[in-house]
């Protein structure tokens, strides 16, 4: 993580040529069909191997003629719904097995069910039967999402944790296009309150363990909510929250500097999960300019000290495989290996706690290594 403000000014790196960077905005738009909303459609097939069961809260706007889908639209009310998301026996880890037509459970991820709920039911969905508080994972997702792809993701993070948390999907209007990087940013920017009003409903829940992911975008609309809510003297909300993890986060080395002096440090560490080789933020970086917090070289000694002085756990994660060819989504891949690094995260009494500093995820062995060692 590059927040030196000095380092902020230098210049690292060649910037792709103008024909490079239109060969890669051919290459997003050229990707593989996507599913449409009727992935979202319950259906009456029998369900695979286990149900995942994927809360939402969104400011999307209703899909016109779907019971149960968001489009694309702003909307300034935040709605809820829920998803029972079937997972076949076939489930390979780190992928998302689409529906076919008709939808197949003994090969692919199903809706089983769907509902939209009020703000009552969605309380009392996450409290559960006990109301004994619970553990929670609330994901944020990045750019260039429709809305059935990030349930959809959510519910491969949630089978391959293995963890037995409660899924909350936070779904910002993202356009789901390819060409709508300075679209989505808007929207993005137009949903702190949302998230932030989520956030502050999930605090609620006596006892709850809550941890929120952010993918690209959504890290950085994270750290703008964070943010407001440290400005708004909102921080006994954020301090409920056990961990806050930016995966590839698509934000600006000035942005971040910025958020980090407002919020201050977490009671956790911040945790940034970067890859040099992301090619979705060197387009990123292209298209807005400034060097993206998701792409620093732990090994970086303006890195390292930055990331003491504001708390912040940096962890490079470029040895894991992906599918994704733009290395953008590596973080899905950790997922399933997350409880043989768990106490390094989580337990600061454990011996090779990970406290503020840089790391280097070996694949190996699932362990996170300091660069300094």
């Amino acid at each position: 993580m590059v927040l030196g403000v000095a380092r902020t000014n230098r210049v690292i790196g060649s910037w792709l040529t103008p024909v490079a960077h239109l060969v890669l905005l051919a290459t997003l738009v050229a990707c593989v069909s996507r599913p449409g909303p009727e992935a979202l459609r319950s259906t009456t097939a029998e369900s695979g191997e286990r149900n995942v069961t994927i809360f939402v809260a969104t400011l999307r706007t209703p899909e016109p003629g779907s019971a149960t889908a968001f489009s694309s639209g702003q909307s300034q009310t935040l709605r809820f719904a829920r998803y029972v998301i079937s997972i076949p026996p076939t489930h390979q880890a780190d992928a998302i097995e689409w529906p076919s037509d008709p939808p197949n459970p003994a090969t692919d991820f199903v809706t089983v069910d769907a509902e939209r709920l009020s703000e009552a039911e969605f309380r009392s969905g996450i409290a559960g039967s006990e109301g004994d508080g619970r553990l929670i994972r609330l994901y944020v997702h990045g750019y260039n999402n429709s809305f059935q792809e990030t349930v959809y993701r959510l519910a491969q993070l949630t089978t391959d944790a293995h963890d037995d948390r409660v899924a909350v999907l936070f779904a910002w209007p993202s356009q789901g296009k390819p060409l709508s990087y300075s679209a989505d940013k808007a929207a993005a920017a137009a949903s702190t309150d949302g998230l932030a009003r989520t956030m502050e409903i999930l605090a609620e829940e006596p006892n709850a363990r809550v941890v929120l992911l952010a993918h690209s975008m959504g890290g950085w609309l994270t750290m703008e909510t964070l943010a407001k809510m440290s400005r708004e003297r909102r921080r006994a909300v954020i301090e409920r929250f056990s961990n806050v993890v930016l995966a590839a986060p698509d934000i600006d080395v000035v942005d971040m500097v910025r958020q980090l002096e407002v919020i201050g440090r977490l009671p956790r560490p911040l945790t940034l999960l970067v890859s040099s080789d992301d090619s979705a933020l060197t387009l990123s970086r292209i298209i807005s300019g400034g060097r993206r917090v998701g792409s620093d070289d732990v090994h970086d000694p303006w890195v390292q000290a930055a990331a003491k002085r504001y708390g912040a756990r940096v962890i490079d994660i470029s040895e894991l495989t992906t599918s994704d060819s733009f290395r953008h989504a590596r973080f899905t891949a950790m997922v399933a290996l997350y409880s043989k690094f768990q106490a390094q995260i989580e337990d600061p009494l454990a011996r090779r706690y990970a406290g503020p500093g840089a790391f280097v995820f070996r694949a190996a062995t699932s362990t996170l290594e300091p660069v300094d060692r």
